[in-house]
């Protein structure tokens, strides 16, 4: 396949072109490894947006913290900020630590909330959940990244097989069909979405063209509370007996202030497209 590629200012980020169209999300209620969160499997369509190829790397980073990024009110949300000031934060969890500070490996330890002030400094967003979803999968409905064999060694770093991130893009192997490196495996990627199990039986109820502007407003009856953040694409640490959050449609989810070692992220942008007609 041909990419359509390009560097983003400030950072210089690597990011591909994902056309717009229909993909297959989720898995059908006949997959035994399904998970409640997966079903039902359904068609979604999408305008098209542009994603990093590579998760933000330390080197990427280093440019936001030079920037004054974690000083910046504007690159944060309120909750972000309130958080980031009352915990005492002014750079990532494993930020220069001996192992995992190589420039190109990917920043590491990183919060809900600094990934969405890297993505706003950098005039983009971070993808949303079927965003993600279609730029790991691409159209034939997949289950990893590279296909439909099992993870292993030579396609993504997991099972704590290295003990910690690896620089991006050392696994070509498993590269994703729209080129995007490391979707499975070194760090997880943090969403734009909450965490909500159900949310895709909700989605079924609706046209699917009209996907990308569903908002369902706390209080409305079609919204239960929730708290956690979609990640995805798993980490070095995913072991081997969960391989299944390697996949291209296992979702994890943490609360916006969680910081594991495994918690990166890749930023994505919106591009000039008319809405499918109905």
């Amino acid at each position: 396949m041909n990419y359509e590629l390009r560097e983003t200012e400030p950072d210089g980020s690597l990011m591909v072109r994902v056309p717009s169209g229909w993909f297959t999300m989720g898995l059908p209620e006949s997959d035994f490894l399904a998970e409640r969160h997966e079903q039902p499997q359904r068609r979604v369509h999408l305008s098209v947006f542009w994603i990093d190829v590579y998760p933000v790397t330390n080197a990427r980073y280093a440019l936001f913290l030079a920037a004054g990024g974690y000083e910046a009110r504007e690159n944060w949300g309120k909750e972000g900020w309130e958080w980031k000031c009352r915990a005492g934060i002014h750079q990532p969890l494993q930020w220069g630590l001996p192992g995992w500070d190589g420039p190109e490996q990917p920043v590491a330890g990183v919060s809900w909330y600094e990934a969405d002030a890297y993505a706003r400094w950098a005039r983009r967003r971070l993808p949303t959940d079927a965003e993600w979803e279609k730029a790991a999968r691409g159209t034939d409905g997949r289950r990893y990244p590279w296909g439909n064999d099992w993870p292993t060694a030579a396609v993504a770093n997991f099972d704590m097989v290295h003990g910690r991130t690896t620089p991006v893009g050392l696994f070509p192997e498993g590269v994703s069909p729209y080129g995007c490196h490391d979707m499975a495996g070194n760090v997880n990627n943090w969403t734009k979405d909450w965490y909500w199990e159900t949310f895709g039986d909700v989605c079924a109820g609706y046209d699917p063209q009209l996907y990308d502007w569903m908002v369902f407003q706390p209080g409305d009856g079609r919204r239960p509370v929730i708290t956690d953040k979609v990640d995805r694409g798993g980490g070095y640490a995913t072991p081997r007996q969960f391989q299944e959050v390697l996949g291209c449609t296992r979702k994890t989810h943490w609360t916006p202030e969680t910081r594991h070692p495994w918690n990166g992220f890749r930023t994505a942008q919106s591009a000039e497209q008319p809405p499918p007609s109905l």
